[in-house]
């Protein structure tokens, strides 16, 4: 994702599986995210060079509800042209209706 392209919004489908399992499972990479998405992405092969404030969340998501839409959001993040673009997808509160 470094050129800004639609094409290059999108993110591959292994490295998708990789941030929503970390930000379920890894407390200090959910951490880390909170505090600067950018590193956090790349830590997990996603660049964002063209959105760096991409994922500024107010309040990450609860393991739980990441857990709860976890395949829907891993197919978004790996298929939708503005899936770095949209950071309601991370928010607490927020993650199930944005991907209905």
């Amino acid at each position: 994702m470094s050129n800004g392209t639609p094409e290059s919004n999108k993110i591959a489908p292994e490295a998708a599986a990789r941030l929503v399992a970390r930000l379920i499972e890894d407390p200090a990479f959910r951490d880390l995210f909170q505090k600067d998405a950018s590193k956090a992405l790349a830590d997990v092969g996603i660049s964002v060079d063209a959105h760096p404030d991409c994922c500024d969340v107010t309040q990450l998501a609860s393991p739980d509800e990441l857990r709860s839409v976890q395949v829907q959001l891993e197919k978004y993040l790996s298929t939708s042209y503005q899936s770095m673009l949209v950071p309601h997808y991370f928010e607490a509160g927020k993650a199930t209706d944005a991907l209905k």
